[in-house]
């Protein structure tokens, strides 16, 4: 069943009805479009014209998105549900500029508001929950006491941004803003269905392995689904209706190691469409092979000392490390303007000034590519038609050649970008799908098969008389740790604290015979964007990788996503020279008495 167009002439569709029609796999997810987007267009003419007071500056652009969500997730730990929740939401966000493209109140940080807003005003306008069940004069009541909070505020800091420059002489005047012509878009596809009794059962007998393995300590298998349709209008005449929706699986395990070091393991999958998942019996191997590592990893060996050569990260691990190093740094970020004059920020940072600049390898590039829905048979959660600004998906070619040309932006100008190329994502700025792909006919040594890899680095090692190399398959992923992680371990999983380190979860040591041996408790040390420039070698086969990407832009500040479903297509990659330490310090005292589980 398509979308379909009912008439109400002043009541929108029970949303909580269609919350529940939402399991149908052809619903479409919200019902009284016409209504939702007649009462948005009128009371945003009504702010536009009326929003004023003698002593204040008038609203120039204005900007409405109303979010209507259906999250649904649950969890399971050793055969039993441990938590399950329905949780419909519908959303309010206002954006208001007075003053004038040139200046206005944005782009401008005031540290009296602190982290939360300095009243309750910002929580008015941002993010505002609003009722589920909505008619045109109830949504009008919601946007108007909304508009007149983000009014209020905008007002305020325009005020204190002039201020500010009173007695200073600004030698950036990049424009706050650039206005641009009306344009509608849609992308409203069918929500996919979501069979609850399936996905319970499913995460019943995925946590179920973990009952044979006395060695492991906690362990939980969850799973979420979390479809969105967004409203959005705003002053120019730009509009545009959106469904978005992700799925994710993830199973987080964790134990103590006899001398008391925590130690963990984890498995995600992430996919668009519930239907994508991998079948039960893939998922079942999974998590039996993450049981099974774990259980191992809790009576492996340390790293006696620390090491420094060339590393192999295969697989999740290369993803990560671009992931949480290298990619963030490829999002334009514009420094705001406090009464002390610009904030700079260190937080991925390196390359607002180096465009141009050599950032990689001559022979590898990096494309993003948001408009790309699958690679091979991975669904791509990082793809998208429109971004949060009403722009479309745009192709972007960041690095070409080792060389940086551009980053991704949003409508925000910076001093070298001042267009956006379709990447506002949950508040500001973002990655979509980046691809790191290799030229092989750069140099046909740079681009090799998982044994060619293995064999170049263990030269390495011998040319440098270290008795064995590192393998690193598994990274941990920043949301896992700092959600399911730190919960399942009540905070005492020693994760790496900096922002050039890396919990790192499964490493191997590489002896000259091709034996592998498992490791425990390592961090990688000194990761910065300049190791990326000494990567040797990648792998001939690309991998897709689906996460929940951390916000660049602080979420406190931009009040929007603190995570963003991204995905990264990414070699194996053999790095020259990386420091892996040991974990150190005072651990928990272990349980003194045996788990009464399985005997393994």
């Amino acid at each position: 069943m398509t979308s379909r167009n009912l008439h109400i002439s002043m009541k929108i569709k029970h949303i909580s009805l269609v919350f529940a029609l939402l399991l149908g796999a052809q619903t479409s997810l919200f019902a009284g479009t016409d209504d939702i987007t007649r009462a948005m267009r009128d009371e945003l003419q009504r702010s536009l014209t009326q929003l004023a007071l003698p002593t204040l500056q008038r609203p120039y652009y204005i900007e409405y998105t109303l979010t209507m969500r259906d999250a649904q997730n649950m969890k399971a730990s050793l055969g039993g549900v441990v938590h399950e929740r329905h949780s419909p939401t519908a959303t309010l966000s206002v954006g208001i500029r007075v003053g004038r493209q040139e200046f206005d109140n944005t782009n401008y940080f005031d540290v009296s508001l602190g982290f939360f807003g300095s009243s309750d005003d910002e929580e008015g306008f941002k993010n505002r929950r609003v009722p589920l069940e909505l008619d045109y004069a109830a949504l009008r009541r919601e946007i108007w006491l909304a508009s007149d909070a983000a009014y209020k505020q905008a007002a305020e800091l325009y005020a204190k941004k002039e201020a500010s420059i009173k007695n200073r002489l600004r030698t950036d005047t990049t424009p706050d803003f650039k206005l641009l012509p009306q344009q509608t878009l849609a992308d409203t596809g069918a929500i996919p269905g979501f069979d609850a009794n399936y996905f319970r059962q499913l995460c019943m007998d995925l946590s179920s392995v973990f009952k044979e393995y006395s060695s492991i300590a906690a362990s939980s298998v969850g799973v979420e689904f979390t479809p969105e349709r967004v409203y959005y209008v705003n002053s120019e005449g730009r509009e545009f209706q959106k469904t978005e929706y992700y799925a994710g699986l993830e199973v987080v395990a964790s134990t103590q190691a006899s001398d008391g070091m925590t130690l963990a393991n984890v498995y995600s999958c992430y996919t668009q469409n519930p239907a994508n998942f991998p079948n039960k019996d893939s998922l079942m191997k999974a998590v039996q092979a993450t049981a099974a590592t774990l259980n191992r990893m809790t009576f492996a060996p340390t790293l006696a000392d620390g090491y420094s050569g060339p590393v192999l990260f295969e697989d999740q691990a290369a993803a990560e490390v671009m992931a949480q190093v290298f990619t963030p740094n490829l999002v334009a970020q514009r420094s705001p303007l406090t009464e002390r004059g610009m904030q700079e920020s260190d937080r991925y940072s390196a390359f607002q000034n180096k465009i141009g600049g050599r950032v990689l390898p001559e022979f590898l590039s990096i494309v993003a590519t948001p408009d790309k829905p699958m690679f091979n048979t991975t669904s791509l959660i990082g793809s998208y038609t429109i971004d949060d600004d009403g722009i479309p998906a745009q192709q972007v070619n960041l690095v070409e050649n080792g060389y940086l040309k551009t980053l991704l932006t949003s409508r925000i100008p910076t001093k070298k970008l001042k267009q956006s190329n379709g990447h506002q994502r949950g508040g500001a700025a973002m990655l979509s799908t980046i691809e790191l792909r290799a030229k092989p006919e750069k140099k046909a040594d740079k681009q090799l098969d998982a044994n060619a890899l293995r064999q170049k680095m263990m030269k390495i090692c011998k040319d440098r008389d270290l008795p064995f190399g590192l393998i690193v398959r598994k990274v941990l992923n920043q949301n896992i740790l700092f959600t399911a992680l730190y919960e399942q371990t009540a905070g005492e999983y020693p994760f790496a604290q900096g922002d050039t380190k890396l919990s790192l979860l499964e490493v191997y040591k590489v002896y000259p015979n091709g034996k592998e041996e498992l490791i425990r408790g390592s961090e990688g040390a000194g990761f910065t964007v300049q190791a990326f420039k000494d990567i040797i070698a990648v792998g001939k086969k690309q991998s897709a990788y689906n996460y929940l990407a951390p916000a660049i832009a602080s979420p406190f500040v931009t009040g929007g996503a603190q995570y963003i479903g991204s995905s990264i297509i990414v070699p194996d990659i053999l790095f020259e020279d990386v420091e892996i330490r040991p974990l150190e310090g005072d651990f928990p005292k272990p349980p003194f008495l045996v788990s009464p589980l399985g005997k393994k």
